[in-house]
């Protein structure tokens, strides 16, 4: 008996503990936050390996940071990326014209260096006083030199390549910043990597998930959570018979096993203060009832044998 009564003195007013709430909410809601944000930075990795991947995810807030300068320095230089993006549009050849040039200035080029090729070889075969491997190499000069034609392409791809650059320049935009972020969410989703990217942040997800209710579960010395606690208790209020009916089903056997002790243990110690006035009344009467048909039975034996005797 004193032990029971002990047990529920102490459990009359559980402390509110607000610092130990507090607390585990703050724990719960900034691992979760660490996780979510472990998650975006593998997304967004420039890693190729899933080392590398996990390396971002643990490092997730230095990781997150250089993502948002390179998001913020496009942000910020968005007029001139733009511009500069319209005028290569404007002004870049298309893939057969590009295609052509490119063969065209390779062929001027190589001529070129063959020529002078020859022509130094022409310079030492003289130095020898060998006139007839010097005209040689001379014939070779004159058969490899590109023609005006292909020599004013090169000239006119120089000047407008030249031309492009010295406009991109002019905007000192990194248009590789601009991209990187793009290329390395397509890069990471490619089917050569999405798995280990997927996983990466699966992982990540998972153990700041477990790690969070964990967390909440010590702060709150597993109760559930505000959202929870007020949807339950609306429950409880909208359908009280269902609740009466299926008490067990609804708190779960654990912390329906610890109710029913606690209530028995008050009703134990002190039943008038436990229950309310009629059901304390019909507990009188209930026990007043077992008393008289108790008493009754003692009666019965007691009468067959006084009269066995009187006979």
């Amino acid at each position: 008996m004193e032990a029971v009564q002990k047990r529920v003195s102490v459990h009359r007013r559980p402390p509110v503990e607000p610092g130990r709430r507090i607390i585990g909410t703050l724990l719960e809601l900034g691992i979760k936050a660490y996780g979510t944000a472990a998650a975006v930075s593998v997304a967004l990795s420039d890693a190729e390996t899933v080392g590398g991947k996990l390396t971002d995810a643990v490092t997730a807030v230095p990781s997150l940071m250089e993502r948002y300068r390179q998001a913020k320095y496009a942000f910020d230089h968005a007029e001139e990326i733009q511009a500069a993006l319209d005028y290569v549009h404007r002004h870049a050849p298309d893939s057969r014209q590009l295609e052509t040039a490119v063969r065209g200035t390779y062929q001027a080029l190589q001529g070129v260096k063959t020529v002078f090729g020859e022509l130094g070889q022409a310079k030492e075969a003289l130095g020898d006083l060998s006139l007839a491997e010097a005209f040689e190499h001379i014939g070779r000069a004159w058969t490899a030199m590109p023609d005006l034609g292909s020599i004013a392409h090169l000239a006119e791809v120089a000047q407008n390549v030249t031309s492009l650059l010295i406009y991109l320049n002019s905007f000192e935009v990194d248009l590789l910043a601009f991209y990187q972020g793009m290329l390395s969410v397509a890069d990471n989703f490619a089917h050569d990597e999405i798995a280990g990217t997927l996983g990466v942040m699966g992982v990540a997800l998972v153990i700041a998930f477990a790690l969070g209710m964990g967390a909440g579960f010590w702060g709150r010395r597993g109760r559930p959570g505000i959202i929870v606690s007020t949807m339950q208790g609306w429950g409880a209020r909208l359908f009280p018979d269902w609740y009466a009916r299926h008490l067990e089903g609804a708190l779960g056997r654990s912390l329906y096993a610890v109710a029913r002790e606690r209530i028995q243990g008050d009703i134990v110690v002190d039943p008038e203060q436990a229950l309310d006035p009629d059901a304390y009344q019909k507990l009188e009467q209930y026990f007043e009832r077992r008393l008289s048909e108790k008493t009754e039975g003692d009666d019965v034996p007691r009468q067959g044998v006084s009269s066995s005797s009187r006979g």
